[in-house]
């Protein structure tokens, strides 16, 4: 039974930034510093008040020490070892994945429920919301993480479906387990 869409991932980043704030021993103003945010926008980022572009996000998990795509998204693993991610590439990924898919900037806009200007802006380097980039990452049908930071896989990973089984189906799988006949007098082959 469907129950409507899966909410966003980027809907726990509050939730997500607070547990790893806390888990670092800082306060909002020291994450603030460290980070090169300002206080209000650290504040109205972890309580749910502001959703922050990509730069922010990378600046913030830069500063914790923690994945760009775990704060972000949920996605991977929330400790990573190496060199802070950032979002550059963000542009070049968007126009590459936009091209493959054969759209153009408007047709893409109006899948996600954006003018071209902003998909224009984006290519050209700007920067964009973490809601932005995981609704154009829906409908280009790849990872927000992949396209905001470059990393994971690039393919979203699909849900399995489940087959609409109708009674017949459901009857003639039956008659095959038992080699009972579907036909008249014909056993089933399995």
């Amino acid at each position: 039974m469907v129950r409507g869409s899966a909410n966003p991932k980027h809907l726990r980043l509050p939730l997500r930034l607070k547990k790893a704030r806390k888990q670092s021993g800082l306060t909002r103003m020291a994450l603030a510093q460290l980070s090169e945010v300002s206080t209000p926008t650290a504040l109205y980022v972890e309580t749910g008040q502001q959703i922050p572009t990509v730069g922010t996000i990378a600046r913030l998990a830069s500063a914790l020490a923690m994945s760009a795509a775990w704060l972000a998204y949920g996605i991977g693993e929330q400790v990573i070892e190496g060199p802070p991610i950032d979002c550059s590439g963000m542009g070049a990924r968007l126009r590459t994945a936009r091209a493959e898919q054969g759209h153009t900037k408007a047709s893409l806009a109006r899948l996600a429920e954006l003018n071209p200007g902003s998909i224009a802006g984006i290519e050209n380097g700007g920067q964009a919301g973490v809601d932005t980039v995981e609704r154009l990452a829906k409908e280009l049908r790849v990872s927000p993480a992949w396209l905001a930071f470059g990393v994971g896989d690039r393919e979203l990973l699909r849900r399995r479906s489940r087959l609409a089984i109708s009674p017949t189906t459901e009857n003639n799988s039956r008659d095959t387990l038992t080699g009972k006949s579907t036909e008249k007098g014909e056993p089933s082959r399995a």
